[in-house]
């Protein structure tokens, strides 16, 4: 037994002799001589240069460990700056005694003001290309032959223990030439508790940031995160618990010229638990919410906001799912909004990756007092042809309250129960080109109409609508009687006067952007539609716009007793917006017509007008002298209230008989027809071929009308043909065939009609002496007197 006695002996002196010569090594052993070595190394491995300029330092007991200070790794050639990474201190340390067991037991790892560069060019090359250039090169591998058998023993286990990650003060920044990007990362801090397999483990990160993007103004702010973590490495699963990520960010642009990014926001995300379950590739989030608060939001002044959702995933089968999803936000300077609006919405959601469909059900979007439903189908998410189909219901509301809470005022109607009640439903159709609800029906204060809406060109936003709809009433819509009565005036002319004078040079305010943008192609058809106390049937309005052209293609209705058809364009490309308009009018009752459009009823009859106009001007005033056009019109039937032709001729010859013609009970002149063509230019209404005709009299005239200045010029020419029958043609036997010159003039507010009564007398005497002469004729040639007729009017009877 005595050899096992030298053996241990010698395997003590042994262990004596190491531990000598291990203390003697860390004695005498200075890294610093091998930074020559190491550099080259790095060097041959990445074909960067790296410079320590700090000190090495090496510990073996009881901590293997080691730490640098100042080292630098250079910038890939053509990259600014000079250096790729810069660390003032990097140190790593593992315990001696576990290694020995298998174990491995790291402590802290400290990196502390990093500066990390990473940039692309324009040309799309980054500068950590070169890097993977030479990972990849077979040259730097070592040979199979050559490389360590990684096989470990059967039942060998290994564990990995981390003290913790300490990153303080880093900086990344990253430059992107080609995108005109810039992003930098700084004051990066990252601290964890210990990291070991299965153990739970605290982590927390602190960075500020800021943002240059294209033709945008920089951003800049900071970005908080704290968790608690747990993982598995073998089962790769994780878990985190209590996530709190807290952004404040703002912009550096002007108030309002924010453009797509907020002037500042402050975002909160809290997930209450978080298992991701890497091997079954799945993930649960529970409890997650999110609060966002911005300032200068792209129309918004204000925007706050609150997602609250769960998440579940199984990216493995391409299955993702919020069965719980609601939101809430308060929205403030919307355009035409002036009061803040409220939206709250809730949904579940699910998606499958793999027949790229998903489905949005029990979809419940609310804007007090509206409510949207839906129930949604979606297809295409695998192939960008994205597809959406469901349907919509918009449940009935007061469309009064909602003005209310918008801080709309509605104008006074005459119906007390006026927009008290709106609804709508139809089916969503959306696909790459078009978003249509089809089989729309709305419904309003009891009057339903149906169809189809929404954008029927993707490409170009076009507005799309055909509606249709029964007998609709607009009389409880209009202002209350009286309100807008001419004849409601007190009475006094002058402030009437400047009135209509600053009516006329008023500039007529229309949203020339809003109608220059403007894409729309919409027709409406109704029954019948009743206004005031007149029925207008089967009326059809199509209007379209687009590139700043508003056209009406279509307006016809059946009224009046007749038929109306016109069509009409707006033109707002240009500084000063121009109007066109053409009316085809056929078998129309003429007062009721005039009526309805003028407040006016002096004229009756039938007739049929036609007309072509155009215009230009931003007032009043200028539309009147800009107006140019023809205008044709043929009326049968009827009578002129406010003059009577006869009276004045009756009473034209009572004066030349030396007798007093007594005020006849009613002004007004009958016709049978009346038809004339006019010429209008810079507003001015030539007429010269008017020709009338009643069972008494045949009219011609001749004129103008000038609408700028509203002065009338016009001649009638008046002539008696039948004194048996009529206006009391017995009175005006000595007038018959007699040219009667009647003038009318003066402004529209204050008309005059005239009879030139020395015109008058003069052609009663050619008339009477006419007849006498033709008498003398008839009776001393008998049949043999016409060549002597016909020989004397040369002397002008």
């Amino acid at each position: 037994m005595k050899w096992i006695k030298r053996l241990g002996l010698l395997f003590v002196a042994i262990v004596l002799v190491a531990i000598l010569a291990v203390i003697a090594f860390a004695l005498t052993f200075d890294p610093n001589d091998y930074k020559a070595q190491i550099a080259s190394q790095v060097e041959k491995q990445t074909g960067r240069s790296i410079q320590f300029d700090g000190d090495l330092s090496v510990t073996l007991f009881p901590w293997l460990g080691a730490a640098t200070e100042d080292v630098e790794l250079a910038n890939a050639e053509g990259f600014d700056p000079g250096s790729m990474v810069r660390v003032r201190r990097l140190e790593a340390q593992a315990a001696l005694l576990p290694l020995l067991r298998g174990e491995f037991e790291i402590g802290t790892l400290l990196l502390e003001g990093a500066e990390i560069h990473l940039a692309r060019n324009a040309e799309g090359r980054s500068n950590w290309d070169d890097l993977l250039e030479h990972r990849d090169d077979p040259a730097d591998q070592p040979a199979e032959a050559d490389r360590p058998e990684e096989d470990e023993p059967a039942g060998s286990a290994r564990t990995l223990t981390i003290g913790g990650v300490d990153i303080r003060e880093a900086t990344v920044h990253w430059r992107d030439e080609q995108a005109g990007q810039d992003v930098t990362v700084e004051g990066l801090s990252l601290r964890t508790g210990a990291l070991a397999d299965g153990e739970p483990t605290r982590v927390e990160l602190a960075s500020g940031f800021r943002l240059d993007l294209p033709d945008m103004p920089a951003m800049e702010g900071r970005v908080d995160l704290a968790a608690d973590v747990q993982a598995w490495l073998e089962r790769q699963d994780v878990e985190i618990r209590d996530l709190d990520l807290n952004l404040s960010a703002s912009s550096e642009a002007a108030a309002g010229e924010g453009g797509a990014l907020p002037r500042q926001i402050d975002a909160a995300l809290q997930v209450e638990k978080a298992d991701v379950r890497g091997g079954d590739s799945q993930a649960r989030v529970e409890g997650m919410t999110l609060d966002l608060k911005a300032n200068e939001a792209g129309p918004m002044t204000y925007l706050e906001s609150r997602l609250q959702a769960v998440l579940e995933a199984d990216w493995s089968r391409g299955r993702y799912e919020l069965p719980s999803l609601s939101f809430e936000a308060d929205m403030k300077g919307l355009p035409e909004v002036r009061e803040t609006l409220s939206v709250a919405g809730s949904a579940v959601v699910s998606a499958d990756m793999e027949t790229g469909t998903a489905t949005i059900g029990d979809l419940v979007l609310t804007s007090d007092p509206v409510t949207m439903k839906s129930d949604l189908s979606l297809a295409g998410l695998d192939s960008g042809e994205l597809t959406a189909s469901g349907p919509v219901t918009v449940d009935a509301f007061n469309p009064r309250e909602l003005a209310d809470r918008l801080g709309f005022t509605v104008p006074e109607m005459r119906g007390d129960k006026t927009l008290t009640r709106l609804a709508a439903n139809g089916e969503l159709d959306v696909t790459p080109t078009r978003a249509m609800i089809e089989g729309l029906s709305l419904e309003l204060d009891g009057r339903e109409l149906g169809g189809r809406a929404g954008i029927d060109n993707l490409d170009t936003g076009r507005l799309f609508a055909r509606l249709e709809g029964g007998e609709f009433d607009v009389n409880p819509y209009l202002a209350p009687q009286g309100e807008d009565d001419p004849g409601s005036s007190d009475g006094n002319g002058g402030d009437s006067g400047q009135a209509s004078s600053a009516a006329r040079d008023a500039e007529i305010e229309l949203p020339m952007e809003t109608l220059r943008g403007l894409n729309l192609d919409a027709r409406l058809q109704l029954a019948r539609l009743v206004y005031e106390k007149y029925r207008i049937d089967n009326p059809v309005v199509h209007l379209t716009a687009a590139g700043g052209q508003l056209r009406l293609t279509e307006l016809n209705a059946e009224a009046f007793d007749g038929r109306i058809a016109g069509t009409g364009g707006l033109d707002v490309r240009g500084d000063v917006p121009g109007y066109t308009g053409n009316v085809d009018i056929s078998g129309v009752s003429l007062q009721p017509l005039l009526m309805a459009v003028m407040d006016e009823d002096r004229l009756i009859g039938k007739g049929n007008v036609s007309a072509n106009l155009s215009t230009q001007g931003k007032r009043v005033d200028q539309l009147k002298s800009a107006l140019d056009g023809n205008a044709e019109f043929a009326l049968r039937d009827g009578k002129v209230k406010g003059f009577d032709i006869g009276y004045m001729m009756r009473r034209a010859q009572a004066r030349i008989d030396g007798k007093t013609e007594p005020e006849p009970e009613e002004l007004e002149t009958d016709f049978t027809a009346v038809t004339g063509t006019a010429d209008i230019r810079n507003g001015v209404v030539t007429n010269d071929d008017l020709a009338g005709a009643s069972p008494l009299l045949r009219v011609s005239g001749k004129g103008e009308v000038d609408l700028p200045r509203e002065n009338i010029d016009y001649r009638l020419t008046t002539t008696v043909v039948n004194t048996a029958t009529g206006q009391d043609g017995k009175a005006l036997e000595k007038l018959k065939s007699v040219p009667v010159p009647i003038r009318i003039g003066g402004t529209f507010d204050d008309p005059k009609v005239s009879l030139d009564t020395e015109a008058l007398v003069k052609g009663a005497a050619e008339g009477e002496v006419k007849r006498r002469v033709e008498e003398e004729i008839d009776k001393r040639l008998d049949d043999k007197g016409e060549p002597v007729k016909e020989l004397i009017k040369g002397f002008g009877l």
